[in-house]
């Protein structure tokens, strides 16, 4: 069993950002992605998650800012190399993962990507289940998750 942990990433006026971060980890999944693929020299890649990122900061996460996938979204909606998955919960609220090199037409092309969407499936079920038993719920003002901040994954 793994406990997965939404932690805050990020946040302004428009949205809450958080990234999942594995029980034992350090890092979010988010800074390893990032990190990992600044170290493979994916720069400007990296520049455009940020660019999208930001601008989801500063606009909310509308979903014209997303590419849906399953059940889970995608970033970034503009050409780029790489896919990072997450969970858009509302225009207030995303949980962020990490991703992969896009190497096709569909995510199973790549075996980073679709690791990464599978799993960002399988937290968004379990999100769902939390929601529902009232064990995860937005704040008052709808623009953070609180409660128990964490899915076990199997």
């Amino acid at each position: 069993m793994n406990r997965i942990y939404f932690e805050l990433y990020s946040r302004s006026s428009k949205v809450t950002v958080y990234s999942i971060r594995f029980e034992g980890k350090l890092a979010s999944e988010t800074d390893v992605f990032v990190k990992e693929y600044l170290e493979k020299g994916y720069v400007e890649e990296i520049q455009v998650i940020k660019r999208w990122l930001h601008n989801i900061e500063v606009r909310g996460a509308s979903e014209g800012y997303f590419r849906p996938e399953n059940n889970v979204s995608a970033g970034p909606v503009t050409f780029s190399k790489l896919r990072i998955y997450c969970i858009r919960c509302s225009h207030k609220v995303i949980i962020l993962d990490g991703g992969g090199e896009k190497k096709g037409q569909k995510t199973q092309d790549g075996a980073e990507t679709w690791k990464a969407m599978k799993l960002m499936m399988a937290i968004d079920k379990k999100l769902i289940e939390k929601i529902r038993d009232g064990a995860i719920y937005y704040s008052p003002d709808l623009t953070q998750l609180e409660g128990e901040l964490f899915v076990d994954i199997a």
